[in-house]
This record gives structure tokens, sequence and C-alpha cells, in this order.
């Protein structure tokens, strides 16, 4: 089925309406293949996945404002360029010239392992600081061997490593937190974990049944295939996997707050403790003195007193903690 709509015709002064399609080249090694229209499955898809980046670049920026971490704004740079990465799949059908709907779909494919690469690290600078050096070089890589590809028309190849940059970060992404599994499970709960397993189950699913499906023959991204049951499938797992990771992030900082607040309130707590014991140890060796006024006495009596309500208190901390 084909998807149509009309647009008014800038170029011309005249009210007329000029009808356009979404048009989709299949391009394989510098030769057209055929056009086919841009599919009501595959625009509904990319909608609903432009939907949920929204909503994670929407959380991500909350985080920020309460917390102020230099994480979140990895992690607001990489939904953001998701987003962009959805409206370039969109655009690329709206041009009926070839070449401008092969640019718009290499932008798609690199921004999209380029959104990857940012959302990911900055899910993995929870657990460990990584020099923006690392982020800098790979983002070049992920920009430059596409592009270089692409201009000398190895479109085909272009699209293609774009996927191989965005499996490369999936895989990533579910060796790193189980190299370093003491800290892991040490610092999510039993929920954060199982949503990171959901994650995993979800991107590998997409990983493996998109390869699968490019190797019997079908479209970059699906764009210029009619509907089918893998088109189907590709975007489903692909909603599937944004939803986990949101989700996934959400109890990840709710984790990650927690344990802080716990380490921060017991530190300053034991901390607190040690100063009261020794104001509280210096008065009562002091009210033995038996040479002190009264007023003095009285005095070193309340400072011992409010040592113990304070050192009370310390308790119901470390308790509510």
């Amino acid at each position: 089925m084909k998807y149509e709509f009309y647009l008014f015709s800038l170029p011309t002064c005249k009210s007329k309406f000029k009808r356009m399609n979404f048009i989709i080249n299949k391009v394989i090694n510098k030769k057209k293949i055929k056009e086919i229209y841009l599919h009501e499955i595959a625009i509904f898809g990319i909608l609903l996945l432009i939907f949920l980046r929204v909503v994670g670049l929407i959380i991500s920026i909350e985080f920020l404002r309460d917390l102020k971490e230099s994480k979140f704004k990895i992690l607001i740079i990489g939904w953001f360029i998701w987003i962009l990465a959805g409206c370039s799949a969109l655009i690329s059908g709206v041009f009926e010239s070839q070449l401008f709907s092969d640019i718009f779909l290499l932008i798609n494919g690199i921004t999209t392992s380029l959104a990857a690469l940012f959302v990911m690290m900055g899910l993995f600078s929870y657990f460990q600081e990584l020099p923006g050096k690392i982020l800098g070089i790979l983002s070049i890589l992920f920009i430059s061997f596409p592009l270089i590809a692409f201009l000398f028309e190895f479109y085909n190849i272009a699209f293609n490593l774009s996927s191989m940059f965005l499996f490369f970060i999936i895989v990533v992404f579910s060796i790193v937190p189980l190299k370093r599994k003491e800290t892991f499970k040490n610092s999510i709960s039993i929920k954060s974990y199982y949503w990171f397993v959901i994650v995993l189950l979800a991107f590998y699913s997409l990983t493996i049944s998109y390869v699968i499906f490019i190797f019997q023959g079908y479209s970059f991204g699906f764009y210029a295939d009619e509907f089918s049951i893998p088109m189907f499938v590709n975007y489903f797992l692909g909603n599937i996997s944004t939803i986990a990771l949101i989700i996934y992030s959400i109890h990840l900082e709710y984790d990650i707050s927690k344990l802080q607040k716990f380490e921060l309130g017991d530190k300053y707590s034991h901390d607190l403790g040690n100063l009261i014991q020794v104001i509280s140890s210096a008065a009562i060796l002091t009210n033995v003195d038996k040479g002190l006024s009264k007023e003095k006495v009285e005095n070193l009596d309340l400072i011992q007193k409010k040592c113990e309500e304070v050192a009370k208190l310390i308790k119901d901390i470390r308790k509510n903690i």
C-alpha cells in the first residue's frame, strides 16, 4: 500500500497542490534496483520511536536540572541525536531526487549509531569514568567511515557500516557491566538488573533479526520495502528496546542516587558521632575537677546532655538510611 499526502508547491506563486509520495530508492552497489513507497507501518514505527526518544530526552533534562551531573549532558546529546535520526528517516522519503534521498538515509545511519554511542556512554559513566577523548575518537570514526564510503558511491557499505557501529555499541554495553560484575551488582537493585537483562534481550533480538533480514534481501531500515512480517518485527523490537532502555535508565538513576545517599549519610553520621564522642568525653573529664564553679558544672552537664541527644539522633539517621 502506498502512503500519499499533498504538499503546497513553494517554487510556484500559484495556489496549487502538488502530489508527493514518500519514495525510497533501494540502492545496492551503485545500482538503482527499484522505487518503493514508504509503508504506513514504517512511518508509524518511526514516529513512535521519535516520541519515545523525546520522552528519554525530557527525563534526562529533568535529571540534569535536579542533580547537575555531567553524565546527563551526554545522555541529552544522545537522545537529541536519536530524535534527529528518526526525523532524517522520514525526510529521506520526501525527496524525489535519488541523491537527496540517499543523503538523508546516510544521515539516518550515522546519527543512529552516534546517538547509541552517547546514550550508552552516558549509562557507562554510572560505573566508570570515561575520558572525553574516547567519546571524541569514536564519534569521528562513526561519522567519517560511512561518509567516506558514501562519497565513493559505495552506498550499501556506507549504510551497513553505520549498522555495524550500532551493533558494536550494543555488544560493548552488555560486556562492560559483566567485566565489572561485583561493582555492577552492588550498585543496582534486583529490579534494575532484570531491566538490564530485558534491554540486552531486546537489543540482541533486534540485532540478530536485522542481520538475518538484511541477508534475505531487505533494505536498510526497511524503508524501501512493502509491508512484511520482518518489517513489523524490526519496528516492534526497536520500540520495545527503546522503552526498556528508558525504564532501565530510570531504575539505574534511582538505585545509584539511593546508594550515594546511603554512603554520604553513613560517612557524615559516623564522623559526627566521633566528634560528639570527643566533646562528651571532654565534658566528663572536665566535670571531674571539684574546683569548678556551680555555673560551669551546670554548663558541662548541659553539654553532656545535648551530646547524648545528638547521639540518639545519629542512631535514628542511620536506621532511616
